[in-house]
């Protein structure tokens, strides 16, 4: 028994040497190069010498962030949260870094409590949490821990206590959070951990982040870049001034099949997202069922705006009540949907909001106002024709499509029609809630008959967990009639009055403006 503790308290001591070291203590805490394990069985590490270069970087990445932290608390300053995120090509040890990340932070920090997460069940339980079961067969301090199918404890703690050391393994959803709950370790260590980080719901980042106001935490987050819009996304671009961030290329990682990927550069081409996503850890372009490009999108935020004064004004109309979602008015002329200012409002009531319109369409002077007719849409159109005599185009969303033979729906067709706009020489606003409500919307594509279907807005709230696309709605709205150019000897006659409403459109034909 004296021995056995002699044996800690050496052991506890060594740990100490790492505590702001963990490139050191993984080096010093299994059997790099040694021809066997200490037991005498076969060694996977017996002809390697240490991390990928690439994990080496994270290791002294997070042990500068500890010493920075130690310096703070010596001032006495609150320590900062890590937050470290890594987008990667496939096979370059990101659960093998997992489970080192846990090693270290539950051998040099007592009763550190934390949380690992995957996209789904099947990542967790069949690839990130059994590598912590490999290396723990390897780990020097493997006597003080236990591994089963879903934590990871100090296992010389009284069994009462033992849930105030450990690391739990758990799937989680938009429901089902209780992971997080109660996480906060305000005196002590906390991990919250992330593999395949792209697949998890925004709402799971949300509550996540949560945990991490108390203690000294760690937000560890890795993941191949199959989506170029969410959470993980954002750690690269949005949030990126608040992560420790590197993308990874699988040639530079030792053990890949570099036949295997110079394969998949040469099928699908050294541009593709195949290959960005696969190999070199970069995002793609588009997701595979994403509609609107993020590039199509950034395109029309920066081009050239080059003023069309006789194309047709289009007033785009998204009509909300009460709650998170916004009533938005947008304005298209040709391809200028930039430079007059679009108007967002939240609890208007059908009243107040057709009022805002009719006062807009004064000021303005458009040649079409579009609302969608669903909902509360249809109070405002009915206060726009019968109190104030304004000529209002109706859009069904579920009405049949001009080109039934590509699309489900007239919602779907509107869409096409704006993207195709985009791509082409649209110019909108530089907002960025607008810009994620357009790229993040996805499409499916019937198999049989090849018609485009649109994401429902509850779905797409459900999904990313932003509001509805009330300002996307609104823009592609105004695709919803076709006006003639008002330089058209068509659109008036000689003499009449701007201010009139116009009548010699088709309300019934939707299509982009001429």
């Amino acid at each position: 028994m004296l021995r056995q503790a002699s044996t800690d308290a050496q052991l506890a001591e060594f740990a100490a040497t790492f505590r702001a070291d963990p490139y050191g203590f993984v080096m010093s805490s299994y059997p790099w190069s040694e021809p066997t394990l200490p037991d005498g069985t076969y060694n996977p590490l017996a002809e390697k010498f240490g991390p990928e270069a690439w994990q080496k970087r994270y290791l002294l990445k997070l042990g500068k962030h500890i010493q920075e932290n130690d310096d703070r608390i010596a001032i006495g300053l609150q320590p900062l949260v890590w937050r470290g995120a890594r987008s990667s090509g496939h096979g370059v040890g990101k659960s093998t870094l997992v489970a080192w990340i846990i090693h270290f932070l539950m051998a040099t920090r007592a009763n550190t409590r934390g949380v690992v997460t995957a996209n789904t069940q099947s990542q967790l339980e069949t690839k990130t949490w059994p590598e912590l079961a490999k290396w723990h067969r390897m780990f020097l301090f493997k006597r003080w821990f236990e591994w089963t199918a879903t934590s990871y404890y100090f296992k010389l703690s009284p069994e009462a206590e033992r849930k105030n050391y450990m690391i739990n393994a758990t799937t989680v959803s938009p429901d089902n959070t209780e992971a997080f709950a109660g996480l906060h370790n305000e005196r002590g260590t906390v991990l919250i951990l992330f593999d395949e980080a792209s697949g998890i719901h925004a709402k799971v980042w949300e509550v996540a982040q949560g945990a991490t106001t108390d203690g000294e935490a760690f937000f560890c987050v890795f993941g191949n870049p199959s989506q170029p819009v969410g959470e993980f996304a954002d750690c690269f671009d949005k949030h990126a001034d608040m992560y420790d961030i590197e993308f990874i290329d699988s040639r530079e990682v030792t053990h890949t099949n570099k036949n295997a990927i110079a394969d998949i550069i040469r099928i699908y081409g050294a541009d593709s997202d195949e290959a960005k996503v696969r190999v070199y850890g970069q995002f793609p372009s588009q997701a595979y069922n994403e509609f609107i490009s993020r590039e199509t999108v950034e395109t029309a935020q920066t081009r050239e705006l080059r003023h069309d004064s006789g194309a047709a004004i289009i007033m785009g109309v998204d009509v909300a009540r009460f709650g998170d979602d916004e009533s938005v008015i947008a304005w298209r002329q040709g391809r200028d949907g930039r430079s007059r200012k679009n108007l967002f409002f939240k609890g208007l009531s059908t009243a107040k909001l057709a009022a805002v319109i009719r006062d807009q369409y004064m000021i303005t002077k458009p040649d079409a106002i579009v609302i969608e007719s669903t909902g509360v849409g249809a109070g405002v159109i009915d206060v726009l024709r019968d109190i104030y005599h304004i000529r209002v185009v109706e859009v069904h969303p579920g009405a049949v499509a001009n080109e039934q033979e590509h699309y489900y729906r007239k919602r779907d067709e509107l869409w096409s029609l704006c993207r195709d706009w985009l791509v082409k020489e649209g110019c909108i606003h530089d907002d960025p809630l607008l810009a994620q409500q357009l790229y993040s919307i996805q499409y499916t594509l019937d198999r049989f008959e090849q018609k485009i279907k649109m994401e429902a807005k509850e779905a797409m709230k459900s999904r990313t967990g932003l509001s509805s696309p009330d300002r996307a709605d609104a823009l592609v709205l105004t695709f919803g009639v076709k006006v003639p150019r008002r330089d058209s000897q068509l659109h008036t006659q000689k003499g009449g009055d701007r201010n009139q409403a116009i009548t010699d459109y088709d309300p019934i034909e939707y299509a982009a403006a001429a």
